[in-house]
C-alpha cells in the first residue's frame, strides 16, 4: 500500500487495531493527558474554569462535576475515533461536538487556534507516547494511518488547517505523513508561545489530578502525583504551578518504563482479538436505544449496575477501588450516574440537554457525504 493511496477506511482499521489490541492503555492515557495539556493554554484553561464543568474542590459534588465533564468528553471522542467512519455514532458525536463548541467558537471564547492545537495534541500524543513508554515506535504505515484519521475528523469538526504552510499551495500536502510533520512543528511553536503559568491552569490541574489519582489509597497519592509531573514534563508544570519531580523519582521511573519495555518485547506474546480492550459496547440498549460505557472512571457514569465478578479479580483498577473503600463495580443505588446509559445528541452539559436537534440535523447531512473509500489526501 502506498502511504500516498490510504483510504480513511483504511486507516481506520490500522488505528482500531493500535488503539484496541496492540497499545490499548497507552492509547487511552495519552489522548487522556493530550486533553490534559491543553490545560496549560490560558485562553483554554480560562473558559474552562468560567463554565464550571471543572472544580478544584475536595467535596464531593466538585469531584462528580468533575468526573462527569471527563465522561462527556470521553463518550464524544471515543465515538468519534473509535466509531467507524461514516457511523451513525460517529456522526451524532461530531455533531454534538461541533453544536457545544459553536456559541464559543461563534463568540470568539475559542480561536481557531486552541481548536487546532487541541487536535494536533491528539493525534501526536499516541505517537510520542508510543516512542517514549513502549516497546517500539509506530511505522511509517501506523503514524500515517493516524494523520489521515485525525486530518479527516478535523475536517469534520471545521477545524481550519490554515496556519499549516501547504494549506496555502496549490497542490497541498503529498501524503498524510507531511500534513503531520507540518502540524507537528506548527504545534511545538504554538505551545512555545502560548504555555505559561495562569491561576485558571493550576484549577484544572489540581482538578484534574485529583481525578487521576482518586482510586489510589491516601499512603500512594503522592507518587501517583509526581509521576503526573513526570509525563507532562518541566514546561506544563511551571505553567500548571505542580513542583517539578526530582532527578531521583524522573529515573526511577523512567526505569521503570525501561523493565516494562523488556518484559513486553521478550516475554509477551500479541494480544489476541478476544482480548482486546473494548472501549465502545457495539450495540445500544435495544429497548432505550441508549449505549453505556465499556469504562470509566472515579464516578460510573452511564455505566449499567453489575455485581461483583470473577473477571474482576483480573482488573487493578477494580483493586485499588476497594483498597480506598470503594465498590468492584457501580452499585445499582447510584441513579444519578445515569446507568440507564446516554444518547449521543444528548451528551454535554446539563444546559445543553435537549437543545441542538436542528442544528445538528443539519451538519449530519453535510458529513454523511463524505466519500470513506479514497484517499483524503488525493486530491490535492
Amino acid at each position: 500500500m502506498s502511504l500516498g493511496d490510504m483510504t480513511l477506511l483504511q486507516a481506520y482499521e490500522i488505528q482500531k487495531w493500535l488503539g484496541e489490541q496492540e497499545f490499548p492503555a497507552t492509547f487511552s492515557a495519552s489522548i487522556f493527558f493530550a486533553l490534559f495539556k491543553t490545560y496549560g493554554v490560558p485562553s483554554i484553561s480560562r473558559l474552562l474554569v468560567a463554565t464550571g464543568q471543572i472544580a478544584d474542590g475536595d467535596n464531593s459534588y466538585d469531584l462528580e462535576r468533575t468526573s462527569k465533564r471527563a465522561a462527556d468528553t470521553s463518550v464524544l471522542i471515543t465515538n468519534m475515533v473509535i466509531g467507524r467512519p461514516g457511523s451513525r455514532r460517529a456522526i451524532e458525536a461530531v455533531a454534538r461536538t461541533r453544536f457545544l463548541h459553536a456559541g464559543y467558537r461563534k463568540s470568539g471564547k475559542i480561536s481557531d487556534d486552541d481548536m487546532l492545537y487541541t487536535l494536533s495534541l491528539f493525534v501526536l500524543e499516541p505517537i510520542r507516547w508510543v516512542a517514549q513508554y513502549e516497546w517500539r515506535s509506530l511505522t511509517h504505515l501506523e503514524r500515517c494511518a493516524m494523520a489521515t484519521c485525525w486530518k479527516a475528523l478535523g475536517e469534520d469538526l471545521d477545524i481550519s488547517y490554515d496556519r499549516l504552510p501547504s494549506s496555502q499551495k496549490e497542490k497541498g500536502w503529498t501524503d498524510a505523513l507531511h500534513w503531520l510533520r507540518e502540524l507537528d512543528e506548527w504545534s511545538r511553536a504554538y505551545a512555545h508561545q502560548n504555555v505559561r503559568l495562569h491561576k485558571s491552569n493550576t484549577i484544572l490541574a489540581s482538578a484534574t489530578i485529583g481525578m487521576v489519582t482518586f482510586k489510589l489509597p491516601k499512603i500512594a497519592k503522592p507518587a501517583g502525583q509526581c509521576i503526573v509531573s513526570i509525563i507532562l514534563g518541566l514546561d506544563l508544570c511551571n505553567a500548571m504551578g505542580l513542583p517539578s519531580p526530582s532527578p531521583y523519582h524522573r529515573a526511577a521511573f523512567h526505569g521503570m518504563i525501561a523493565i516494562r519495555k523488556f518484559i513486553i518485547r521478550h516475554l509477551c506474546l500479541p494480544r489476541p482479538y478476544f482480548l482486546r480492550r473494548r472501549h465502545l459496547l457495539d450495540h445500544p440498549d435495544p429497548q432505550t436505544g441508549r449505549y453505556n460505557v465499556a469504562r470509566w472512571r472515579v464516578h460510573p457514569w452511564y455505566a449499567r449496575p453489575s455485581s461483583f465478578s470473577f473477571k474482576s479479580l483480573w482488573v487493578i483498577g477494580d483493586w485499588l477501588r476497594w483498597m480506598r473503600g470503594g465498590p468492584h463495580s457501580p452499585p445499582p443505588s447510584e441513579n444519578k450516574f445515569l446507568p440507564e446509559g446516554y444518547k449521543i445528541r444528548e451528551v454535554g452539559p446539563l444546559q445543553f440537554t435537549g437543545k441542538g436537534g436542528k442544528e445538528m440535523d443539519k451538519i449530519e447531512e453535510t458529513l454523511r457525504g463524505r466519500s470513506l473509500d479514497v484517499c483524503p489526501f488525493a486530491s490535492l
